[in-house]
């Protein structure tokens, strides 16, 4: 187990606090450093009708924002008070909130992130989680609205289909957990099959010193299955490889990772 630099894309909204609390349970599990990154660009107004806005109405809308960032810097340090503070860290970054984030987050081993809020009064400092996890080459973990942190359990439900970004989201799994924890290995297809498929990875597992198990189950929406395993399993986290297929044929048709994402109850850890 190895984690021990934790980013939390932080703005402040509901859906930011609720990954940072998860992350700080996650920072005091492994003893890791906890930074919140808050990456944001100009007010989107500003970015499409600055030219025709009066300045009073400009220095309006930055005032607005920066007694946001401020706002939200403030519930940061409330939030974690009494975690170590020489392990908590926060950063203020100006630039297109995907692409800041992603620049920070090459210096971390992992980043968290709260599932994307439609209702979010601060556009331009909204992090998209599925941008971030195809293009960042980070793990991810994505945290869903409205998750109770306390339920954050040991036990993992490991989405294998036997391709390269199952097996990379394998090898994360493993950085995570002490050893001994609950790995349930998930297979799609009949049960000769699956057996075959997840053996290298229930063999790679145990000898971690995992207590790993093995879930066939059938069914033509893998999303759905791999959905309500995690929940009869009553698992902490589900981890699986993201976007195996070109991303815009996922946002253009559908795909398992992008309908994981916007029903997972439980975080999602994400590798690409």
């Amino acid at each position: 187990m190895s984690i021990q630099n934790i980013l939390v894309s932080y703005n402040g909204d509901r859906s930011a606090q609720g990954a940072l609390k998860t992350a700080l349970v996650m920072a005091k599990r492994y003893d890791a450093h906890l930074t919140a990154v808050l990456a944001h660009g100009l007010p989107n107004l500003m970015y499409s009708y600055g030219g025709h806005l009066p300045q009073a109405a400009m220095d309006q809308l930055r005032d607005a924002d920066k007694q946001h960032r401020e706002e939200a810097e403030k519930l940061f340090w409330e939030t974690v008070s009494g975690y170590p503070s020489d392990k908590t860290h926060y950063l203020d970054v100006h630039g297109d909130a995907d692409e800041m984030l992603m620049e920070v987050a090459l210096g971390y081993d992992l980043v968290v992130i709260g599932a994307e809020d439609k209702d979010a009064d601060y556009p331009h400092m909204i992090v998209h989680p599925d941008v971030v996890a195809r293009d960042s080459g980070k793990p991810v973990v994505v945290v869903p609205l409205g998750y109770d942190p306390a339920n954050f359990n040991e036990s993992v439900l490991l989405a294998w289909d036997g391709k390269r970004a199952a097996s990379r989201a394998m090898g994360q799994a493993i950085r995570l957990l002490k050893p001994g924890a609950e790995i349930s290995v998930l297979t799609v297809g009949s049960k000769a099959r699956s057996e075959a498929k997840a053996l290298p990875a229930i063999q790679n597992l145990e000898r971690h010193g995992f207590a790993v198990k093995l879930i066939a189950r059938k069914g033509k929406k893998v999303a759905k299955v791999i959905l309500n395993t995690a929940e009869e399993e009553n698992v902490g986290m589900l981890v699986m490889g993201a976007y195996e297929h070109a991303k815009l044929a996922q946002d253009l048709f559908g795909g398992i990772t992008n309908t994981v994402l916007k029903k997972a109850t439980v975080p999602v850890l994400l590798v690409h």
